[in-house]
């Protein structure tokens, strides 16, 4: 993915897209330009905003306002400044969602807030929070931190401001544009010895309708070979996925989840896909990592490692809803408003979903169990041997310090239990 528009650009000891990203700021004649870095893969261009110390580049413009010292306090905090640093308005190519990332052991304002407002149809947008994920931790497999995918629709530019209360920005800051549609067909790249039969095998009992990988556009090449397998399954965490978008249309979900794949493996380094399946708004079930649909005790594929979960993958599968469910906007994106409830349509599907796994794993849904903490620190409190009861059916924020899966789904949980002990007649 290349962007079109050309400026000059100030040079950054990167190496440089052939056409760069031009960045431009009204009539300020001063403003800086974002020279864009080369890319993992076609579906990602990105652009390096901090250095190894969080020292911003000469793309970023920085704006500082002093703090008013509380009465009595040293003079070195009257000497601090929350400082606001934008990008300007980068305008190019076409892209679908933007991410967010930076070193994984970078040190981060607990108060740093991102927002963005998006170009297209010739005109911008409103400003919008961008949810950077800072209580959702780091999977051991990832190689960067970062925030989830913002989806923003086909956009063909972008303009992001970040708000620092310490003044600080984290190490190896980029702004990447990911572009799903530059993926090529999941059926040319999947054909591999390595790579077992994705085709739809004969229904498991109690199976719903899930799509395959290939039905949101998969580039199977970008993933890790083969399968990460591991013994058993005990627990199901779910979560949403805070993609910035809750009035997605049915035509836009696997774009949206292909963002979610290509941001996580292309950006933040990780093997595959985070969540073992994703629930949209529709009722639309999705095969998420590979082998999720296979995987049941008794068989060469007995549970698949995920990495949606810091500390707590092991012995546990995610579900992600598709959307934001924590009231009034606080995790970013589209107004979410005082009551962001699942749809119906979305809870039966899930309530299929979980029915279908704890009946293969012999899951009590309305029962407890013991997770053991793989450690990692960050958003995971337990160290390394803790063992937690948790229920069989649990969310993101009974292991880590998080607010996923958002109040209003959190809320649904206790009768969600219920209605999957009902479909497996332990009701």
């Amino acid at each position: 993915m290349q962007f079109r528009k050309t400026i000059p650009a100030i040079a950054l000891g990167v190496v440089s897209l052939t056409v760069p990203i031009a960045a431009s700021a009204g009539t300020d004649s001063s403003s800086p330009t974002i020279e864009a870095t080369t890319a993992d893969s076609s579906q990602v261009e990105s652009a390096t905003l901090t250095d190894n110390n969080g020292k911003p580049s000469r793309s970023l413009s920085v704006k500082a306002t002093p703090k008013e010292a509380a009465k009595g306090a040293p003079k070195a905090a009257a000497a601090q400044s929350e400082k606001v640093f934008s990008t300007g308005e980068v305008t190019g190519e076409e892209f679908s969602s933007i991410g967010l990332s930076w070193k994984k052991e970078s040190a981060v304002d607990s108060g740093l807030t991102a927002e963005t407002r998006i170009h297209r149809d010739g005109a911008w947008g409103p400003w919008q929070n961008v949810p950077l994920g800072l209580d959702d931790g780091v999977a051991e497999e990832a190689k960067r931190a970062g925030a989830p995918a913002f989806y923003t629709d086909d956009a063909d530019g972008a303009e992001v401001r970040f708000t620092s209360p310490k003044g600080s920005l984290p190490q190896d800051l980029k702004l990447s544009f990911i572009d799903p549609a530059k993926s090529p067909a999941s059926s040319s790249s999947s054909s591999s010895s390595s790579s077992p039969d994705r085709e739809p095998r004969t229904a498991q009992a109690g199976q719903p309708d899930v799509k395959l990988r290939k039905d949101w556009g998969a580039d199977e090449s970008l993933a890790d070979p083969g399968y990460k397998t591991q013994p058993s399954i005990k627990a199901a965490l779910v979560h949403h996925t805070v993609t910035g978008n809750n009035s997605y249309t049915q035509e836009q979900v696997p774009q949206i989840i292909n963002g979610i794949y290509i941001q996580h493996i292309t950006v933040l380094g990780y093997g595959d896909f985070p969540y073992h399946f994703v629930v949209d708004r529709f009722g639309g079930i999705w095969e998420g990592r590979k082998g999720s649909i296979e995987m049941r005790p008794g068989t060469e594929i007995p549970g698949i490692l995920g990495g949606h979960a810091s500390g707590f993958n092991t012995n546990t599968f995610g579900v992600a809803m598709l959307g934001n469910f924590e009231p009034n906007n606080s995790e970013g994106g589209e107004d979410t408003g005082p009551d962001p409830k699942p749809t119906e349509a979305m809870t039966t599907s899930l309530a299929d979903l979980l029915a279908w796994k704890a009946g293969q794993y012999e899951l009590a849904p309305e029962g407890s169990t013991q997770l053991v903490s793989a450690g990692g620190g960050g958003t995971n409190p337990h160290p390394t041997g803790t063992v937690l009861d948790v229920p069989v059916i649990s969310a993101h924020k009974d292991v880590n310090v998080t607010a996923c899966p958002g109040a209003k789904l959190y809320e649904t949980l206790p009768d969600l239990r219920k209605q999957v002990a009902d479909r497996l007649g332990s009701g």
